[in-house]
């Protein structure tokens, strides 16, 4: 850009990198004169910017350049209004603009007009093309979508697990506070980890802090941080907290409703304040941190209890997120021992392999401890078991047995007739192998009975088969 007389452009060249910045052109004029031009006009209009540096904008040739003819017109109205004014118009090659000028006082003049143009009909064509990008997107196979998202970090098949990971990307753009609830090893945190790394603070840092860990008298020094000569035995320059520490980033408050009721007090002041006050301090210190939170424990029942502050859990409870555990995804069962298979025998230079009869075992059985379990289990046989193939024998006690002992996968609670009995057993069978499987033919297979048995007992109990199973159609 030219210069110009530092009274007539205050700020020289901060207001030039400034303009530069916007994405819209920009004109600014003092008076009528045309004291600076951004590129961003000239890309909009195709006039370079010395066709209007230095010059009265009154005598430009607008009737040549229509686009000139509006911004002409709109600092009239705004000579006359003194306030800002916005119309539309046309650039000669027919692309529509939003002209809007605004009287602007820069320091100790009045006499500066800032004109923003924008080119419409580019923004639209950009929405469109986003449209597009986002159909193509969505039309995507599913497992290749959320492996796109995640990096390949999280297995999912289970639609409601898709559907959160979903969830997590968008709230990844967003700076509010989510609450992740689910048992224990579900994977809340890879969830929040995957948050972070797709949010704009992936460079900053991710500060897990887990609240059922830290003793209660340590609870606010740990968090919030302690001022010089707190308390006896404190670092003597004090020492910045956990929200301190993940300021620029997050922190994600894992295990939420095992925190004390005094410390609740000072949580929800700083989540809605954004800034902390170290214990023995007085002086605020200003928070740039995103809070995430976690909790395995049923925290509405919490509330009625007295146990965990209703201000807090509201404060909290701005998007809940309810991670389903994996016997509710069966069919995450298999994608997930196949991930944690490769890695083990990539870590311990390994080659094993699942049996069917094991692939079968780990299907059936409930997982209490979640991914978590399922994931030490894995682990276990990679490095105890004696022999390429793993099967059911390497399995820990109590995840399969042959059907004797504490080891059944099935539960009598009470006396019903052996009929009824039946139904009900081979009813959930037939569920639970169709969830795993997606194809009759394969959960018949799973089951170890002929396809056709398959077919005539989920009919029987009024049982869909999966559209386009392969199953259904003669061959």
């Amino acid at each position: 850009m030219e210069a110009h007389p530092t009274n007539q452009r205050p700020f020289g060249g901060i207001l030039d990198s400034f303009m530069e910045s916007f994405y819209d052109g920009i004109i600014l004029l003092h008076g009528m004169s045309v004291i600076s031009v951004n590129s961003s006009f000239t890309r909009i209009t195709g006039l370079k910017a010395d066709t209007l540096m230095g010059h009265n904008l009154e005598k430009l040739d607008g009737e040549t350049h229509i686009c000139l003819h509006t911004i002409q017109e709109v600092v009239r109205l705004v000579r006359q209004l003194g306030r800002s004014v916005t119309s539309m118009g046309k650039l000669r090659h027919g692309n529509e603009i939003y002209v809007t000028a605004t009287p602007v006082r820069l320091g100790n003049s009045a006499e500066h007009i800032i004109i923003n143009i924008r080119d419409v009909t580019e923004l639209q064509r950009l929405k469109e093309e986003v449209s597009r990008l986002m159909a193509l997107y969505l039309s995507a196979p599913e497992h290749a979508r959320i492996s796109h998202i995640t990096g390949g970090e999280i297995i999912a098949e289970n639609k409601v697990m898709t559907g959160i990971i979903d969830l997590v990307a968008r709230l990844a753009q967003v700076d509010s506070v989510v609450l992740f609830e689910g048992e224990s090893g579900t994977g809340k945190e890879v969830l929040a980890r995957l948050m972070h790394r797709l949010s704009a603070r992936r460079k900053g840092p991710f500060i897990p802090v887990n609240c059922g860990a830290i003793p209660e008298n340590l609870f606010e020094s740990e968090l919030f941080g302690y001022a010089r000569g707190a308390f006896t035995g404190a670092v003597k320059e004090g020492k910045p907290g956990l929200f301190e520490l993940a300021d620029g980033g997050f922190i994600f408050l894992d295990e939420i409703g095992e925190m004390p009721l005094q410390c609740q007090v000072k949580l929800l002041k700083v989540i809605e304040d954004l800034e902390v006050v170290r214990v023995g301090g007085v002086k605020p210190i200003k928070l740039d941190v995103r809070v995430i939170a976690a909790t395995n424990r049923d925290l509405p029942k919490l509330v009625r209890e007295g146990r965990f502050r209703e201000d807090l859990f509201y404060r909290l409870y701005v998007v809940p997120i309810k991670v389903p555990p994996l016997r509710e995804r069966p069919e995450d069962i298999f994608p997930l021992a196949w991930h944690f298979l490769r890695h083990y025998n990539r870590k311990f230079n390994r080659s094993k392999k699942f049996s069917k009869e094991l692939v079968s075992a780990l299907e059936c059985y409930d997982w209490p401890g979640n991914v978590r379990e399922l994931q030490n289990v894995i682990e276990r046989m990679v490095i105890t078991s004696d022999g390429d193939t793993l099967e059911p024998r390497h399995l820990p006690p109590g995840i399969y047995s042959t059907g004797q002992g504490n080891g059944s996968p099935v539960e009598v609670r009470g006396i019903i007739p052996l009929k009824e009995a039946r139904q009900k057993v081979e009813m959930q069978l037939l569920r639970q192998a169709m969830a795993i499987k997606k194809s009759s033919r394969e959960a018949a297979r799973l089951l170890g009975v002929d396809h056709s048995t398959v077919i005539r007992k989920l009919k029987k109990y009024g049982l869909s088969v999966s559209d386009g199973d392969p199953g259904d159609s003669d061959r």
